[in-house]
């Protein structure tokens, strides 16, 4: 899959640096999902960590609706592939 080139992720103000790490690390393993092949664990765990910045399941729709306008991508769908398969490695075809 081909991505945007220069994505801006969704950020929020009010975050601490080590919260944007978080989300910043968790958009990066989401691009992999699509473009490449990620461990299932580096790919959960990232997610716990997401999860513990934006802890609201709004304020996690929000940014996944704002991450797909800007990218293209779903963090959803890319969550919920990683949840239901038990492979090594993850990658998710469009």
């Amino acid at each position: 899959m081909k991505l945007p080139q220069n994505i801006s992720y969704p950020l929020r103000e009010e975050w601490s640096t080590a919260d944007i790490v978080k989300a910043t690390e968790f958009y990066y393993v989401v691009e992999q999902i699509y473009t490449a092949k990620i461990a299932r664990t580096e790919f959960l765990a990232k997610y716990a960590a997401f999860t513990e910045v934006a802890s609201m399941k709004m304020t996690q729709k929000q940014l996944d609706r704002e991450f797909y306008r800007l990218s293209g991508l779903s963090i959803y769908r890319a969550v919920q592939f990683a949840r239901k398969t038990q492979k090594d490695y993850l990658h998710l075809e469009d």
